[in-house]
């Protein structure tokens, strides 16, 4: 008689069983030569890897249980290390708090830093401030649930009265709206106190388009990066470059290098990314702003475009919602609708 082939959902299920045996196996075969269990913070991934801080602030090359999924730079883990080895192994992640992620291939999201505290958002005074990439980043950290404050860059290039009347024009809106803004510069080194003062005891990420001169913020904003830098590709074993993930660097803000008070996650992933498509209703209240006008239009499903009698143009004209604010809600509001078209 010939031997009853397997169908193909059954031969996935004896593929599932044998890894989960497999896996228990390596796991009594680890508990006989692990350490005790140790809080950790993830510095970076790499590959099926992690770079740990231990609470000694000693850097582990890291396993990842595989039940755990994809760890990001600002995990708190919990991990054991490897005595034999010389390393160690993630074996469960805490609670996130906030959690930043920009889109990945085929329309799924890629989260790419944990336990975040705030945005930076770094626009500069050349090659110009543009509010409609603001309002994006807005937006965005809004619908994650982050914090988001307006870094103004290359300050030194403004040379008179006129050209920061100019600015404080354009940032207006963002003042009214109380949102945190901080004037910066690496050639006078304005506002680099201040901003080493709001990061202090948070987890911060930087965030900006093309030239706002964001990795020359963070590199006055940490002297040794280049050393840093070189101690991770020790560490990982990837060369200079280490990794293009998340790194979370820490601020030295002490004379004794082991204390910190606040980490920078460097995430060029996400220097640039986009909203997350969503509908009318919840595109309205990312523009706090508009909330005072809201529901006063003419019709229910105003769009805030061609229906006459529409409480959030009145107050456009009315000087009450900035015009740039309201240009930019309607591109996003016909980019949504054309993607769902």
């Amino acid at each position: 008689m010939s031997k009853r082939r397997l169908t193909k959902q059954q031969s996935r299920r004896v593929s599932r069983q044998r890894k989960k045996e497999t896996g228990e196996q390596d796991l009594k075969q680890e508990s006989g030569h692990l350490g005790e269990e140790r809080n950790g913070l993830v510095i970076t991934s790499f590959g099926k890897r992690v770079l740990v801080e231990g609470e000694d602030q000693q850097s582990y090359n890291c396993a990842i249980r595989q039940h755990l999924g994809k760890l990001v730079a600002g995990d708190k883990v919990i991990w054991r290390s490897d005595i034999e080895a010389g390393t160690g192994v993630v074996i469960s992640v805490l609670p996130r708090t906030h959690e930043l992620s920009r889109p990945g291939f085929r329309g799924q999201t890629r989260m790419v830093a944990a336990n975040i505290d705030f945005i930076g958002i770094v626009t500069p005074v050349v090659p110009g401030i543009h509010p409609d990439m603001i309002d994006r980043y807005l937006v965005g950290a809004a619908q994650l649930g982050i914090p988001a404050i307006i870094i103004l860059n290359k300050t030194d290039l403004l040379e008179s009265d006129e050209d920061w009347e100019a600015v404080a024009e354009l940032l207006a809106p963002y003042d009214e709206m109380e949102i945190p803004l901080i004037p910066a510069s690496t050639v006078s080194q304005q506002g680099l106190d201040e901003l080493l003062d709001y990061m202090h005891d948070k987890n911060s990420v930087f965030v900006g388009p093309s030239g706002a001169g964001k990795s020359s913020l963070i590199n006055a904003l940490i002297p040794d990066l280049d050393i840093r830098v070189g101690t991770l590709s020790d560490a990982t074993g990837l060369g200079k470059h280490t990794t293009t993930n998340s790194i979370l660097y820490h601020l030295n803000l002490k004379e004794d290098v082991s204390i910190y008070e606040g980490n920078l996650i460097d995430s060029p992933g996400v220097r640039q990314f986009n909203p997350a498509p969503c509908s009318l209703s919840e595109l309205e209240t990312y523009y706090p702003d508009f909330a005072p006008f809201l529901g006063q239009c003419k019709f229910n499903n105003c769009t805030h475009g061609h229906e006459p009698d529409c409480a959030i143009k009145q107050a456009v004209e009315d000087g009450e919602i900035a015009f740039t604010r309201y240009q930019s809600f309607r591109r996003l509001l016909d980019e949504f609708s054309a993607e769902n078209s």
